[in-house]
């Protein structure tokens, strides 16, 4: 298991759900396999992780992802 990754991304504020999915600002990272990969969605997007990815790179592409994007105000 990604604990690893699971514990540094509850301590920047991601929420798990009752089915151990993290969530946080319509991203969502999971363990994907019992072999350390995750996945990381958002709208219109999957990413991939292998198990020998580094925590610290997909900890920084799962908070990338969660940064909100503004809308666009119309004048």
């Amino acid at each position: 298991m990604r604990q690893d990754v699971r514990r540094m991304l509850l301590a920047r504020g991601w929420a798990q759900d009752d089915e151990f999915i993290l969530r946080k600002d319509g991203a969502l990272w999971t363990e994907t396999n019992g072999c350390r990969a995750s996945g990381l969605d958002g709208v219109g997007y999957t990413i991939e992780f292998a198990g020998s990815v580094p925590a610290r790179v997909i900890v920084a592409a799962c908070e990338a992802a969660a940064i909100p994007i503004p809308t666009r105000r119309s004048a």
